[in-house]
């Protein structure tokens, strides 16, 4: 769920506490597989990339769509990490996960764009994709679109290095240890970042909730 709906658009939200996450991909038995395809496509085999792109894929758009929150960028985003990924898999060793070295190369393109994107503050956060799930509550679809929207706003108001962290360990269930070599840093760097983008996270929520229902809980039906 979209950080449990926003936790229901309304409740309050500790700062400390860890929201809803997507299941983390890829599953153990995908690394076993990635860590032979790495190895063929280091061998040479150059149709072991197209297998690589088939599992990680998803995975890759989604973390890009939350990394920079614009769903029409993330189809040349994706292109361009996996370009990066082509050269970068020959320095891979299997020391950390293939999806911590991969969360590496999509962070530094979504922290280029990041960059870039503060540069150009009249582009604004695009829309949620407008998907239902099949026989979905239209309320219900319609609460998990606004929660989506709420989320990327506050997203955005997050300085870059600040978002990467905190979408890695809320959206992508990293530790602390594994975000920091997948952008590389240091661990207390990176729970630091985490910590004051908890923070900044949470304030925003609130004051877009606020904004939302003006007047706060005392305000107007």
């Amino acid at each position: 769920m979209i950080f449990r709906e926003a936790q229901a658009l309304t409740a309050t939200v500790a700062p400390e506490a860890r929201l809803g996450q997507e299941p983390a991909s890829p599953s153990s038995s995908d690394e076993q597989q990635l860590h032979l395809l790495v190895r063929r496509l280091q061998e040479g085999d150059l149709t072991a990339f197209d297998s690589i792109y088939e599992l990680t894929r998803v995975d890759a758009a989604r973390t890009l769509r939350h990394l920079v929150g614009n769903r029409v960028d993330v189809e040349d985003l994706l292109q361009e990490a996996y370009l990066r990924l082509l050269t970068a898999v020959k320095g891979y060793r299997g020391e950390s996960r293939f999806r911590t070295f991969f969360y590496r190369v999509c962070s530094n393109v979504a922290l280029s764009h990041l960059r870039w994107k503060r540069r150009r503050p009249e582009d604004s956060v695009a829309e949620p994709p407008e998907c239902e799930a099949p026989g979905e509550d239209p309320e219900r679809a319609a609460a998990r679109r606004q929660a989506a929207r709420l989320v990327e706003v506050a997203l955005e108001r997050l300085k870059p290095k600040k978002r990467i962290v905190f979408v890695y360990y809320e959206l992508c269930g990293m530790s602390p240890d594994e975000i920091a070599e997948a952008v590389g840093s240091s661990p207390n760097t990176v729970r630091s970042r985490l910590h004051h983008a908890r923070l900044e996270f949470h304030e925003a929520m609130q004051r877009l909730l606020v904004t939302r229902h003006p007047g706060g809980d005392h305000g107007a039906p």
